[in-house]
């Protein structure tokens, strides 16, 4: 009976042992029911972490396999304006800063190149202060634009329309590189009207590359926009100049025909037939607008 009880207590012992060598080696079993939610969310902690990590690492190699880090770029970059502060100027550094970062990196390191910027950044300077015209002077227009047939006439620019005038221009002068300006654009008049064969202008050009536009306040309709959007027009036609008239035609449709190339515009705007509202029936045809229409430019 003695020798029962001992073997009976020794079995207990034995499983006793059993089962606490079982949770020794493998403690994720001991994990009891009230503790599985918050063993649960620490397992989708770590996971999302090891994401987390993963991600990081897929990124460095994206930066590795592309070269220099963006931050190195960063670095680099303003050490070398510092240098070409000192150099050139201030001012110089800050127009630099305007470029595209892609056109600013082929040009920072080349000297060269460095220099030509520095000097259509002079020219740019110098045409903002001198080749931006408010005056109708006598002789802004070319000859033959005084004569009978044309008369041309125009008003000097109102004082108090200058400043806010310049700042729209330049606004969209420097749309344009420096270099296309300086090899296109003779000078900007902007003035408070013209008139030719009778009709008061928006905006013309002559053979020179200078862009004529008026401004005559906001509160009759020449907003910002507007001022813009007619120097584009016009600086774009010195611009179509330099392509070949033949193959422009080209790509019109088969049976097109201006219909105001003799006035070049001006009897389409006399006939009420100038406007410059978006058409998506023209855009199949090429033309934004109906006044597109009215001559090649």
């Amino acid at each position: 009976m003695k020798k029962n009880k001992i073997y009976i207590i020794l079995v207990i012992l034995a499983v006793i042992s059993l089962l606490s060598f079982a949770v020794l080696c493998n403690p994720d079993e001991a994990v009891t029911d009230d503790k599985a939610d918050e063993y649960e969310d620490k397992e989708v902690q770590v996971n999302e972490t090891d994401v987390t990590t993963l991600k990081d690492i897929a990124e460095e190699e994206i930066l590795e396999e592309a070269g220099e880090p963006e931050e190195e770029v960063k670095k680099i970059i303003p050490e070398k304006l510092n240098e070409i502060e000192i150099k050139y100027s201030l001012e110089f550094v800050q127009y630099l800063e305007s470029l595209e970062k892609d056109y600013l990196e082929t040009i920072l390191y080349d000297d060269k190149a460095l220099k030509e910027e520095y000097d259509l950044f002079e020219w740019r300077n110098i045409f903002y202060n001198d080749g931006i015209v408010f005056t109708a002077d006598e002789n802004i227009f070319p000859g033959s634009w005084y004569e009978p047939d044309i008369n041309a006439r125009a008003e000097s620019l109102a004082e108090e329309d200058m400043e806010r005038s310049k700042k729209i221009a330049i606004y969209a002068l420097d749309k344009y590189p420096a270099k296309v300006l300086k090899e296109n654009l003779g000078k900007l008049y902007i003035l408070k009207s013209m008139n030719f064969y009778g009709v008061d202008y928006g905006g013309t050009n002559d053979e020179k590359d200078r862009v004529y536009i008026t401004s005559n306040g906001i509160d009759i309709g020449y907003t910002a926009l507007f001022i813009e959007k007619v120097f584009h027009h016009e600086f774009s036609s010195i611009l179509f100049t330099k392509f070949e008239e033949s193959e422009w035609r080209q790509i019109n449709p088969a049976d097109f025909v201006y219909f105001d190339e003799q006035t070049g515009g001006s009897g389409a705007i006399r006939e009420g037939r100038a406007s410059q509202e978006f058409d998506t029936k023209m855009h199949e045809a090429g033309f934004l607008y109906e006044y597109a229409q009215s001559t090649l430019e």
